[in-house]
Formats: C-alpha cells, sequence, structure tokens
C-alpha cells in the first residue's frame, strides 16, 4: 500500500491553508508534517482521511490516491467520490486528534476502548492478543469501567491511541501526539509509534517540535 498525494490544496472563503502539496507515503514508514501553528497540519491531517471537504467543508484543489492490492480510493477537486468511499476511509486509518476531549465518544473506558474494533468486526484472537501487550504498557486500560471524565488528560490520550491500535488499521494519522503528556507517556508512545512501523504501518505525524525528527523516515515542511 502507499499514498500518492498530487498538488493538493485546500482553502476556505479564498484563503489558502497549504498549498501544491506533493508527497509519497510508503509502509513501515514514519512521516513527520512540520510547521508552526496555522501552517495547515492537522488539516492536511483530515483531508487524507476525508474529514475534509465531508465534515467541515473547504475547497479541495488537487487529489491524492490510497491504493493496496485489494482496494484503492481517489479523490481529486470535484469528483465526488469521498461520500461513497468514506467506509473504506473510515477502517484504514486511525486517527489521533491533539485535543483528547473533542474524540472521546463513551462514558467509559471499556466503551471507548472496544468500539472501534468491534465495530469492525475485528478477529477476536488478534484483537486480544493486541489488548494484551497494550494493558502490559498501560494497566488503566485493564479498569475499563472507569469513566473517561476521571481520567488525566495524558490517560485521555493513552486511551484513544491505544483504541486506534485495536482497530488495527493500516494508516495512522497522529496530531501533535506527544503534546502535552510526561516523559514516562512520550517514551510510552514512541516506543508504540516505533512497533507500528514495524508493523508494515504508515505513520504521518503532524509535530511542530523537533522531538521525533530522529526517527522520521520523511519530512515535510509546510
Amino acid at each position: 500500500m502507499k499514498i500518492n498525494v498530487k498538488n493538493l490544496s485546500l482553502k476556505f472563503s479564498d484563503k489558502f491553508i497549504f498549498n501544491n502539496i506533493n508527497a509519497e507515503f510508503n509502509p513501515a514508514t514514519i512521516n513527520l508534517i512540520k510547521g508552526k501553528n496555522g501552517a495547515g497540519k492537522t488539516c492536511f491531517l483530515q483531508c487524507l482521511c476525508g474529514v475534509i471537504p465531508r465534515h467541515f467543508g473547504g475547497e479541495v484543489e488537487g487529489g491524492w490516491e490510497i491504493e493496496s492490492g485489494k482496494w484503492k480510493v481517489e479523490s481529486s477537486a470535484g469528483d465526488g467520490n469521498l461520500n461513497s468511499q468514506f467506509s473504506i476511509l473510515n477502517s484504514k486509518f486511525g486517527f489521533l486528534m491533539q485535543e483528547p476531549d473533542k474524540q472521546l465518544c463513551f462514558p467509559f473506558i471499556e466503551e471507548e476502548l472496544f468500539f472501534g474494533a468491534e465495530n469492525l468486526n475485528r478477529n477476536k484472537d488478534d484483537f486480544f492478543k493486541d489488548y494484551n501487550e497494550l494493558i502490559q504498557i498501560f494497566p488503566i486500560l485493564d479498569r475499563v469501567d472507569i469513566e473517561t471524565s476521571a481520567l488525566s488528560f495524558g490517560e485521555k490520550k493513552v486511551l484513544l491511541f491505544c483504541s486506534q491500535i485495536l482497530k488495527d488499521p493500516e494508516i495512522f494519522l497522529l496530531d501533535e501526539p506527544l503534546a502535552g503528556l510526561s516523559e514516562h507517556y512520550r517514551a510510552k508512545f514512541i516506543e508504540l509509534i516505533q512497533k507500528l512501523k514495524s508493523k508494515n504501518k504508515i505513520i504521518i505525524i503532524a509535530e511542530h517540535t523537533d522531538v521525533l525528527d530522529s526517527l522520521a523516515d520523511q519530512i515535510i515542511r509546510f
């Protein structure tokens, strides 16, 4: 599988958020989207997974192509394909937002953690293997009856990242994943990102610091 981005631009009300982006993302790679706040990094991730323009609007020019041996999704300005193919995108992407309170949907850890994998009917043996590995790293995940509102900022981010991992998507979009985390959680997140790479995943990270630069296979600057 690979993602080819071809002359991709986004604008709102005739103002370009980013302009004429060309890139290729391959399996088993960590890719950083670097730039100052407001440079369009988050919007770029949202374009890749179809959230823009499906949910947030915006005028998209150019396009991208995501292809594996079994499926293919293409987007180009005005083609209208995304609505019909959004279910494919949803199953292939794991998206971690920067602010966890904007992404949490359920009142208890169990519901939040398991919903995506259950919704995609993931193989139970594979699911529980991954879950058992994750609770060794983050014991809080084993306390499934805790209310998500009682979690700290870092614990909420842990929960959401792990819920995406349990979906087992092929592409991970991580928006400032280390922001607001303790040193302990930052180290564990970096460990998981490297592990996802070893599992042949495509990892695309929006980041404005240099913390992950040494791990990156590609850095694209906005």
